[in-house]
């Protein structure tokens, strides 16, 4: 029996709790990298020179540590984009990038570890800023994902509507904010996919006890890498009464929408899908959004509260698609919305645009920029 498959036995039979304890005092990443591997078809696909698009110049593909990167290899292969995927985790990760020639990169996050997290977005900037390469989904786009104090400063200061976020650094100032807030109230780890470090607090002095732990020894959530402690800062948010949770999204000039059920209370991470269809008010708040940031790959989670509120929730520039063709289903067709000339509302087109995790339509995207800053001689 193959190493994946032992483990996905164990995540079948041994309870989630558990699992969680173990991970505590043995660290199982460099055996979840290896499984990671060996289940993702394309983790073996290194480069390709077929280039039956017609596409001028070759794609860099930056690795994912969790393989993530495979949407991106997967959408070159089916539409005949010449690439070569590149290793930033490496010491000659910039002799890879010039070696390859490679005029434009493809970006997918790391969500796994902070640390690598932090590497993709430290090197991605010298590829962009020093190097002219460009980069999608870009550098300002990236500057958020997974990480949740970035997004909230964002928000505050540009005055998104989103639920009351407050950001400590001082231990004092932040219980004294314990002693009067309003129950319930949500903890969220800066860093952190599916929900794995939100907690709600009903009860004060438990809350308060939390938040002298994080300061004073640290906090490991649920499922992370038994290194990747946080401390020295805490997010608190109000806790907000919601109605739904869409997840909308904008790649290009395709916007897409679909509510995200919820398991546990949490719809981040549920992986359940309602196909709701997005108004024309949600399709205007994602556009008022992107613009705002100038964003071109993005997914805007929005709560729809209970008094009729749209709220952001999060931004992420790449994400898991749990069905990858459909992001947005109408009357049971897959399909995008774009807007109508002189931007007069949305009109409905259905297809496949959503096609490996929304990879073929960032490539679509990117060759197209990356053509028009080779005509024009300017960045994207």
């Amino acid at each position: 029996m193959k190493r994946s498959q032992w483990i996905a036995l164990a995540r079948y039979w041994i309870p989630k709790n558990i699992r969680y304890w173990v991970q505590r005092y043995v660290c199982f990443t460099p055996l979840k990298l290896r499984w990671s591997e060996e289940i993702s078809p394309h983790s073996g696909i290194l480069s390709s020179d077929n280039n039956s698009s017609g596409v001028p110049f070759r794609i860099g593909i930056i690795k994912n540590s969790m393989q993530a990167h495979g949407c991106y290899v997967a959408a070159c292969l089916e539409m005949g984009v010449p690439f070569r995927v590149i290793d930033l985790a490496k010491s000659d990760w910039l002799d890879q990038v010039r070696e390859s020639s490679c005029e434009a990169m493809l970006v997918w996050g790391d969500a796994y570890l902070s640390i690598w997290n932090s590497m993709i977005k430290d090197r991605i900037e010298i590829l962009d800023r020093e190097m002219g390469i460009m980069v999608f989904p870009t550098t300002r786009e990236m500057w958020f994902y997974e990480d949740k104090r970035r997004l909230a400063y964002w928000l505050a200061s540009n005055r998104i509507p989103h639920a009351r976020t407050w950001v400590f650094y001082d231990l004092d100032e932040c219980q004294q904010f314990v002693t009067s807030c309003d129950l319930p109230i949500m903890y969220k780890a800066s860093f952190g996919a599916v929900a794995s470090g939100v907690r709600v607090f009903y009860d004060r002095d438990k809350l308060r006890h939390f938040v002298r732990k994080i300061f004073q020894k640290g906090y490991l959530p649920n499922g992370f890498d038994r290194r990747d402690w946080q401390w020295g800062t805490v997010l608190l948010q109000e806790y907000v009464s919601v109605l739904k949770e869409w997840r909308l999204v904008r790649i290009g000039d395709s916007f897409f929408g679909h509510v995200k059920g919820a398991v546990d209370g949490f719809h981040s991470g549920s992986g359940v899908v309602e196909w709701d269809v997005p108004e024309e008010q949600h399709l205007n708040f994602l556009l008022e959004v992107t613009e705002k940031g100038g964003f071109r790959s993005m997914d805007v989670d929005v709560f729809e509260t209970t008094d009729g509120r749209l709220l952001v929730n999060e931004l992420q520039a790449v994400f898991g698609a749990s069905h990858s063709v459909d992001q947005m289903r109408k009357d049971g067709i897959a399909g995008r919305f774009v807007q109508k000339a002189g931007n007069s509302g949305w009109s409905f087109e259905p297809g496949d645009f959503a096609r490996n995790a929304c990879a073929n339509e960032r490539i679509r995207y990117l060759i197209a920029s990356r053509c028009e800053a080779r005509l024009f001689g300017g960045p994207l």
